[in-house]
């Protein structure tokens, strides 16, 4: 059987080549009480961020659907830690406001598109929060509907938005 290198919080391990960063991380003697939920890529609860081996660039993914490979560097999340607004959904008068009144952090987003790069769904997540920022919340909603909440996005935002609250309030 073929092994590959991983470093969980640091430490080596050998690990069979295949396994996904969840299976691998079990393999290693790690048990999850946190982070980790469905297993299956619907759940969001599995993020992580890793480095690989020579790289300086920090990759995001869920740690149920991505394969290990030699020399990664493994950090597991537990959750994407960010305020929410707080609303009653019965009680709000939707307008093209609506979205910005409540999280008015959109307004300072640069186009970066890092966000739409961390999503794990693959959501075209700068092009929601822009619908937002204009004030389409029909276009935000339908942009946003595959969300899993797992913050990846948020997390490597550089304007701070929490683009995953924005779209459960859409």
């Amino acid at each position: 059987m073929k092994t590959v290198r991983i470093y969980i919080m640091g430490k080596e391990y050998r690990v069979p080549e295949g396994l996904t960063i969840m299976k691998a991380m079990e393999y290693a003697g790690y048990r999850f009480i946190r982070g980790a939920g469905c297993r299956a890529g619907f759940c969001g609860a599995c993020s992580t961020v890793y480095r690989k081996e020579g790289d300086y660039k920090l990759y995001t993914a869920l740690a149920c659907q991505t394969p290990v490979e030699d020399g990664m560097f493994l950090v597991q999340l537990p959750f994407a830690p960010a305020n929410k607004a707080i609303y009653d959904i019965d009680k709000i008068k939707a307008d093209d406001k609506t979205l910005v009144n409540f999280y008015p952090e959109i307004a300072r987003c640069v186009s970066c598109n890092t966000c739409t790069k961390a999503c794990p769904q693959e959501l075209d997540v700068m092009d929601y929060i822009q619908s937002a920022l204009r004030g389409d919340i029909q276009k935000t909603a339908e942009l946003s509907f595959d969300c899993i909440q797992c913050g990846l996005c948020a997390i490597r935002c550089p304007a701070e938005i929490v683009h995953y609250h924005v779209a459960q309030l859409a």
